[in-house]
């Protein structure tokens, strides 16, 4: 064994190629039909740390920068519109799962007698916080933190990732209905279509340039019919009583075209005419970033863009959106201006597969330069997001933003998700490893006083966390997970929520929860020590 451990120091890819392989077969084997996924990386880099094998620390702190940049960039197309609607409860639901996860700690750590700076060390370990451990070893400059810390972390990892595959199986939650709740929820209106019969007598010589433009109704007008004779919908073309129209927008869009123009008519039969539609995908990167009234699609290429599909959202356009690469956008025209336009838009469907590698660099160089930044804090010296929160952010206003003057932000989609799991990979090894080789060390030490607290104030605050997220606040299974994950600082644990379903929820609520806990948790471990010293 120890020859085997020793070949595999002088090597340490073979020792990470070790991990993955034995990691992933581990995390393959269903048991109940239960499976660990990609955390079986972390107990095979465990058992291989207790046995002595090491790895180059750079290679966890790649995999979290990865990790956390490619959730920030999922997460952030919804996260502004998320912390809209439901920022005073992500604040509330963070404060009260670690104010009781303190209290337990508090109380437990009394209870069994745990000297102070262990009793810290574990708060900041069943958290997983490296910043909580951090604050309370500048504060209390005591090396038994980073042994409490070391006791507990291990328990926290595992506690959340159980937590998150084995209470949704207890409570027999139907994931394609907790996906269509956690949709509905993202409050973005459907875009719909309606025929209207123009009965206004003063839309007479309206041109559709200006029809659209009036009252700000936020539709388009997609088809024009006089007397079933198709015209063309370009910004020029002459509206009057008695054509039908095809409106594209919300219900609320709709209902205001309505006013303006005349009633729906449902039973219309739009006549065969030249007018068609197509779907193209925006791979020209002269276009990208520029808006649709600066292109002038209609008087230039004869066709109007009604919809635009970015991320996992719809949209009617107007004068000021712009189109960014990978849009699916819909157009109606004339057949021979649409296929004309097709070169215009790029339409190079291999284009979306290619990773561009400099936005990339940028990214994770902007975030670990953010990471490093120390953020004063009255009372207990300077806070650091670290490379899980420095990259988080970065990643965030990427995938928020999408671009950023020529650079854009966007990557594949397959192409992200290798960098989310090649991340996590590396990170949970890395991690595996640091914790196996004193785990057992510091048990035999220290008895089963540690493991008790670690368990108490790993599953008190767990379970409550899940409770009011779906209790208090009524979030489907798929935030409210996402939600305990960022309250506990669980980077593992929303790695395995973000498996439970094709679906970005976990990702933008732990998002949106991670730095209120990252700030909070770095004042109370700090805290705990020193009140309980007194």
């Amino acid at each position: 064994m120890d020859f085997l451990a020793s070949q595999l120091n002088q090597h340490p890819l073979l020792a990470l190629a070790v991990i993955i392989v034995l990691g992933k077969l581990l995390g393959n084997l269903r048991v109940a039909g239960l499976a660990l996924g990609t955390s079986g990386v972390l107990f095979v880099a465990m058992l291989l740390g207790h046995l002595g094998i090491h790895l180059p620390d750079v290679l966890g702190q790649l995999g979290v920068a990865l990790f956390v940049y490619s959730i920030g960039l999922q997460a952030g197309p919804h996260f502004w519109n998320t912390i809209r609607q439901r920022g005073t409860a992500y604040l509330v639901l963070a404060s009260s799962t670690l104010l009781i996860a303190w209290i337990a700690s508090f109380f437990t750590a009394r209870w069994l007698g745990i000297e102070p700076a262990l009793a810290s060390g574990v708060f900041s370990g069943a958290l997983t916080s490296t910043p909580g451990l951090a604050a309370s070893l500048q504060t209390m400059d005591n090396p038994n933190v980073s042994v409490g810390f070391g006791v507990a972390y291990p328990l926290g990892v595992v506690g959340v990732i159980l937590f998150v595959q084995l209470v949704p199986r207890l409570l027999r939650i139907d994931w394609r209905q907790e996906v269509e709740r956690a949709k509905a929820s993202v409050k973005r209106p459907s875009i719909r279509h309606a025929w209207i019969r123009i009965t206004n007598p003063q839309m007479e010589g309206k041109t559709i340039q200006e029809v659209e433009a009036m009252h700000m109704t936020g539709a388009i007008i997609s088809r024009v019919y006089d007397k079933y004779v198709a015209m063309p919908p370009h910004a020029k073309t002459h509206l009057a009583p008695g054509q039908h129209v095809r409106v594209v927008g919300t219900d609320t869009d709709l209902q205001r075209m309505e006013l303006l123009l005349g009633p729906r008519v449902s039973n219309f039969s739009e006549p065969r005419s030249a007018i068609t539609s197509a779907t193209l995908v925006v791979t020209e990167n002269s276009i990208c970033g520029q808006a649709l009234e600066d292109m002038q699609f209609r008087e230039r290429h004869g066709v109007t863009i009604t919809r635009i599909w970015r991320d996992d959202f719809e949209f009617v356009p107007g004068p000021r959106s712009t189109l960014e690469f990978g849009d699916e956008i819909r157009i109606v025209g004339d057949t021979a201006d649409c296929q004309r336009v097709t070169h215009v838009i790029g339409h190079h469907a291999q284009r979306l597969q290619e990773t561009r590698f400099l936005p990339l660099g940028i990214g994770l160089l902007a975030g670990i330069l953010v990471g490093l930044l120390p953020i004063p804090l009255p009372a207990a010296g300077t806070l650091r997001l670290g490379l899980a929160g420095g990259p988080l952010l970065a990643g965030l206003v990427a995938g928020h933003f999408g671009r950023i003057g020529q650079l854009t932000f966007r990557m594949p989609v397959a192409a992200r998700m290798f960098i989310n799991e090649m991340g996590l990979v590396l990170f949970l090894g890395s991690a595996g490893l640091r914790a196996g080789e004193t785990f057992w060390q510091v048990m035999q030490s220290q008895g089963p006083a540690l493991l008790a607290m670690a368990l108490v104030v790993t599953t008190v605050p767990l379970a409550s966390s899940f409770l009011i997220a779906r209790q208090l606040f009524r979030w489907d299974a798929l935030t409210s997970l996402g939600a305990m994950c960022g309250a506990m600082t669980s980077t593992p644990g929303l790695g395995a929520a973000t498996k439970l379903a094709d679906n970005s929820a976990p990702s933008t609520a732990y998002v949106a929860v991670y730095p209120i806990a990252l700030l909070l948790v770095s004042l109370l471990a700090p805290l705990l020590g020193v009140l309980l010293g007194r």
